[in-house]
């Protein structure tokens, strides 16, 4: 009996320091979780379609940003002092496009095919479209090529009878929202320069050609 109570007061009154088996699987099985739930949050964050402040909406997840693309209004930057009372703007304001690129082909290019605005046309497409469409617009471009091997339709050739049939503003729509892979370079490109690449679009074969393949309309500057 003394045994036995002495054995029940020692562990009555050092309950406290008694070994716990299964305390060090609990701090396991939930140490992963705090660093998983913060990985999620941050790759929302950097993938959030259409955010203006990380994305421009041209895809449906970025998975790598535009650098050329950022949020105007920076951390730490002073307040926009507002426009006059009564004032109007007199630059800057567009017109919506219309809904269907049908009805976007009666619009007018604004932009005229000189020689600085076409040589402007070559080096945007070097940097934007090569890849897809091909050095030369024939639409042997590497990812091009790439579409094939997986079933999909190539790149249509600048000097494909699909492409000459285009009118400018169907053209513009088509750059401005997207055709079939070709993503929407409404936030990538001004206005201008989508009207720009329009105009490259209307050369003849051979002098698109020409244009796109001197030395100061490659992106490393030749």
């Amino acid at each position: 009996m003394v045994y036995s109570g002495a054995w029940a007061l020692r562990t009555s009154s050092g309950k406290g320091n008694r070994h716990d088996p299964m305390k060090p699987l609990s701090h396991i099985r939930g140490a992963w979780l705090l660093p998983v739930l913060v990985l999620i949050a941050l790759a929302a964050a950097a993938c959030s379609p259409g955010d203006p402040g990380r994305s421009t909406g041209a895809y449906k997840v970025d998975i790598f940003q535009e650098m050329h693309y950022n949020q105007t209004l920076k951390a730490q930057e002073p307040p926009r002092f507002l426009p006059p009372e009564n004032s109007v703007p007199i630059t800057g304001g567009k017109l919506p496009l219309p809904e269907l690129r049908a009805d976007a082909a009666a619009l007018a290019n604004p932009v005229s095919a000189g020689a600085v605005t076409l040589n402007r046309a070559a080096l945007l497409y070097n940097i934007n479209c090569s890849t897809c469409h091909g050095a030369v617009a024939d639409g042997q471009g590497p990812v091009g090529i790439k579409f094939i091997e997986y079933g999909a339709s190539r790149p249509p050739a600048f000097d494909s009878e699909r492409v000459r049939e285009l009118a400018s503003g169907s053209a513009y729509f088509s750059i401005t929202r997207g055709f079939g892979l070709m993503p929407a370079f409404g936030n990538l490109l001004s206005d201008e320069d989508r009207w720009t690449l329009v105009n490259l679009i209307a050369l003849p074969n051979d002098q698109r050609v020409n244009l796109l393949s001197r030395p100061e309309n490659q992106p490393s500057g030749g």
